[in-house]
């Protein structure tokens, strides 16, 4: 028992008997798995039969303490409209939780949760909380605050209850008010666990917030009514985050006519159970698998960062399976996506057997291969879902992959979920003696392909090129003439070259470009979600290998080009149509859903005089009017003492 964590509910209780038994009853319902639970009420009762029911409320193995209140109380009214309450009253029940908070901190429980005593609460709340991780957080239910209105969370973003995102000099229309309103709500309705800016009724707090002073104490300069606004400002102040978890809704019985529903909201608890735990079992294995079934010579992943999603038994049987499949070999780069899961719980729901088919996909030894991946797993639930069982079979094709479309700005956008394929696009021309090795090495180590065009070099580029990118795939065509007087047409057919290879997302790097070393670890933040479709990054460029120009003409790096994009086959791309600088992506792409990043991106191609020189007579003779550029920038290419910075590696780490 003392391996245990330990936990306090507690709740300040004056309720009706009928509504009260009904409360009590869920408390002996909660599945207390690896918890040692003790209760503390602060009988505030003004009729003795409440009284009496927690007097003989003793649940096997727990401690149950009980603390009369002092007999001078309010009335408190509660009708079928509303309940009312005044300042006495508040500030009483604010002083009852008190007294259960710091009688959890000084013996030292591991949790206090917090319960009104009108709200019936499903037997997975207190181990489902817990398993969130997070300081202060609480279940969510839901009420109809007035007779006739649509129902309410008791839970907010800011101030009293205001329920719609808004920046401080942000000014909306009502109608982006009630958009943003049903927004918040649809979020509640799914099940998560969310940051809120207030809560109460139905609340766990770690003993680090209780130990750093979170309390129900009046803030005398607020205004706010409510005991619960000034916990949640204090609790803000004090550097913690609120937050709300959606899987396992409580009841609350806020009127007398509410307790007609408390029968049915009883028998909903193995549909409510079974839709939360699917959900909770697939969010997380989807990860868990994606992540130990893929593989990347280039980087190790430790699987030991995974432990804590295993029992002992089922971390055995991984370690198992991983030895079955051997070291890791050169030149394998493989990403795994789970495409289906199949789950079967038992009747207590403590048990769920999941049957995932994995598509897995990539290349070995530089050209691309694809399978099918089935995983048979046991999972067991303590509080969070632990896998107690894990076996692995490969055979057949990849399944085609699920996608998600969305409407955007009249089109259809394609999202495929699961780890996603980068494919490095690249425009070359006699760059085997310059940075293109340099270059290339570095990209190798986080695309998983290469399309490559080569506009008729006559130096051995292509062959640097199929050297340095022998591990991964690569596609390389070959222009039989220059067309460099013509930039928008090599532009856009290195695009289609692209497209025909099915990509996920596109990089565009020029011979002469990288990024700084940390892309390697961040990159796939960036292209693993389904939100952003092209991201903008800023553009150095280097006068020496170690300092970039920074002057009125040269400030690529103050904003920000797009460089990465998720492709999207139905979007109509339009570009411009210009002989030079007509960009290296179609002009529109940015109407796709778009983001900024702070990766940055070195540019050399001004790093050597003699680069410089070459370009400016390049632009002085493609553009002698400064048509398609500037001419003060042409002319201050060859500045004999411009601005140069020093470069600092990382930077924004």
């Amino acid at each position: 028992m003392n391996d245990m964590e330990r936990v306090l509910i507690g709740s300040s209780v004056r309720q009706d008997p009928r509504v009260l038994e009904y409360f009590l009853d869920s408390l002996r319902d909660l599945k207390a798995r690896n918890f040692a639970v003790d209760y503390m009420f602060v009988d505030d009762n003004d009729d003795a039969r409440s009284s009496l029911l927690l007097l003989n409320f003793r649940p096997l193995r727990s401690s149950v303490v009980i603390v009369p209140c002092p007999e001078d109380r309010e009335p408190y009214v509660r009708d079928e409209i509303h309940h009312h309450w005044n300042e006495k009253l508040v500030w009483r029940v604010a002083r009852n939780k008190n007294l259960i908070l710091d009688y959890g901190r000084r013996h030292r429980y591991d949790y206090v949760l917090l319960v009104d005593a009108d709200l019936v609460l499903h037997p997975e709340t207190l181990a489902r909380l817990v398993a969130t991780g997070k300081d202060i957080v609480a279940e969510i239910f839901w009420t109809r605050w007035r007779p006739g209105t649509e129902e309410g969370p008791q839970v907010w973003l800011r101030d009293h209850y205001t329920t719609y995102r808004c920046g401080r000099e942000e000014k909306l229309t009502e109608e982006e008010k009630m958009r943003r309103v049903r927004e918040f709500l649809d979020m509640l309705r799914r099940p998560g666990v969310y940051r809120v800016g207030g809560l109460g009724a139905c609340t766990l707090f770690t003993l680090k917030a209780l130990r750093k002073g979170v309390s129900f104490d009046e803030i005398y300069n607020l205004s706010f009514v409510g005991e619960d606004r000034h916990l949640c400002i204090r609790a803000a102040a004090l550097g913690f985050e609120l937050f709300v978890d959606t899987h396992f809704p409580a009841y609350h019985i806020y009127r007398e006519s509410d307790l007609e529903g408390v029968p049915a909201y009883l028998a909903s608890f193995r549909k409510m159970g079974v839709e939360a735990c699917r959900q909770l079992i697939t969010s997380t294995l989807r990860g868990v698998l994606e992540e130990l079934e893929s593989a990347d010579f280039r980087r190790r992943m430790d699987a030991r960062r995974y432990r804590n999603n295993f029992t002992a038994r089922g971390w055995a049987a991984l370690r198992r399976r991983r030895a079955r499949r051997g070291v890791l070999r050169k030149k394998k780069i493989l990403r795994a996506e789970v495409v289906s899961t199949e789950l079967a719980f038992d009747d207590g729901l403590d048990r769920c057997r999941v049957v995932a088919e994995l598509n897995v996909k990539g290349s070995e030894r530089g050209g691309r291969v694809g399978k099918k991946l089935r995983v048979r797993l046991d999972t067991i639930n303590a509080g969070e879902w632990l896998i107690d069982h894990y076996e692995a079979e490969e055979g057949g094709l990849p399944t085609p992959s699920p996608v998600i479309a969305f409407n955007h700005n009249g089109f259809t956008r394609v999202v495929r979920p699961g780890p996603q394929k980068i494919t490095l696009a690249m425009l070359v021309r006699n760059e085997a003696g310059r940075y293109l090795p340099m270059v290339l090495a570095h990209a190798a180590r986080y695309v998983d392909e290469a399309v490559i065009l080569d506009d008729a070099s006559t130096d051995n580029t292509v062959e640097v090129c199929r050297a340095v990118l022998k591990d991964i795939p690569l596609f390389i065509y070959s222009n039989p003439s220059p067309g460099f007087d013509n930039e928008v047409g090599l532009r856009k057919q290195l695009w289609e070259l692209v497209a025909r290879t099915s990509p996920e997302w596109i990089l565009s790097l020029d011979a002469d470009e990288m990024f700084e070393d940390r892309v390697v670890s961040v990159i796939r933040h960036l292209v693993n979600q389904s939100h952003v479709d092209v991201y903008g990054f800023r553009i150095f460029d280097f006068w020496d290998m170690d300092h970039y120009r920074e002057d009125d003409l040269w400030n690529a790096h103050l904003r920000y080009s797009p460089l990465l994009v998720r492709y999207q086959p139905d979007f109509p791309y339009v570009w411009r149509e210009t002989p030079l600088h007509c960009g290296r992506l179609p002009k529109n792409i940015t109407l796709l859903p778009t983001a900024l990043s702070d990766l940055r991106v070195k540019h050399f191609g001004w790093a050597r005089e003699e680069d410089r020189l070459q370009k400016y007579e390049r632009y002085m003779r493609a553009d002698p009017a400064g048509r398609y550029g500037s001419l003060a920038q042409y002319r201050s290419i060859l500045d004999p003492a411009p601005n140069l910075k020093r470069w600092r590696e990382n930077e924004n780490a």
